[in-house]
């Protein structure tokens, strides 16, 4: 790859001017985060198999965060393959290059920018994949046209991400979540985000010539005790707090919510249904 903007995530860092994304670039969120893409897995991988994702291929992994995704798609590709993992925040970048020495995979390269502004070569990739990017960035359709220019004619955008967030259950129902689920929309608003950018999507994949070849509505339903039910404790603990912090919720309904969940965590007959998400997969005509 010779495009200008593919640089070493260290080189391009200044003390001071992160990009920082909604959720932050700290410990807990890089813990929590390669929480989340271990409790996805399959359903991630199977969302690749549907992409037609396979060795010696050009992947892109846009928004990559700290790069697990980007680690296991390197996996993917093989060393006769490449895996350009893009991102905004340097930090995360940083921990995609040391994880790229630790293991060993010189396949994979980083791009650290704005991911609106991420234009890599045209028809110079075999596919590419969006986990929870889309909901964070103000203008998705700007990321799509740019990918779509990217893919070569065959090549495949693979996305997976929220529509009506707020319809997530917790049952017996839970007014409490409600409310927090409420809140935590309006905030993905106010940063410009958009939690039913799902439901854009088809639209959106047909105005940058991508065909729509596979589209699943992906809702998974956890127990206490469970890997899955951990999933949403470790956001609610976390995020519950930054919402009061922002205005947007109570300290009363912050504990209201979070006494409740404690309950349900303890309750063997309790269920938690997760906010929906779209598993897509676009072609470039």
């Amino acid at each position: 790859m010779t495009n200008p903007k593919i640089q070493d995530a260290r080189a391009s860092s200044r003390e001071g001017e992160e990009n920082e994304y909604l959720l932050g670039t700290h410990a807990e969120e890089y813990a929590r985060l390669g929480f989340q893409h271990r409790v996805w897995g399959a359903t991630t991988f199977e969302l690749w198999e549907q992409a037609g994702f396979a060795p010696r291929q050009r992947l892109l992994d846009v928004g990559c965060g700290p790069g697990f995704a980007s680690v296991d798609l390197a996996y993917l590709v093989g060393r006769e393959g490449k895996v350009l993992a893009a991102d905004a925040s340097a930090r995360f970048l940083k921990h995609v290059e040391h994880v790229k020495r630790a293991l060993d995979l010189p396949q994979i390269e980083t791009w650290l920018g704005d991911v609106e502004d991420f234009a890599p070569p045209a028809a110079s990739f075999d596919g590419a994949f969006a986990r929870w990017l889309l909901c964070f960035v103000p203008h998705p359709e700007r990321v799509i046209a740019n990918v779509a220019r990217a893919l070569r004619p065959g090549g495949t955008f693979a996305v997976f991400d929220y529509y009506r967030y707020g319809s997530m259950t917790l049952s017996p129902r839970s007014r409490a979540l409600e409310r927090l689920a409420e809140a935590v929309e309006e905030s993905w608003r106010r940063a410009g985000g958009d939690l039913d950018v799902g439901g854009r999507l088809p639209h959106l994949f047909a105005e940058s010539g991508l065909e729509v070849r596979h589209v699943k509505n992906v809702v998974r339903t956890a127990r206490p005790g469970s890997s899955l039910w951990r999933w949403p404790d470790l956001f609610f603990s976390t995020y519950a707090p930054k919402l009061v912090e922002m205005g947007l919720l109570t300290p009363d309904e912050r504990d209201a919510f979070l006494r409740e969940w404690r309950e349900r965590s303890n309750d063997p007959d309790a269920f938690f249904s997760t906010p929906p998400n779209y598993a897509i997969v676009g072609v470039k005509r």
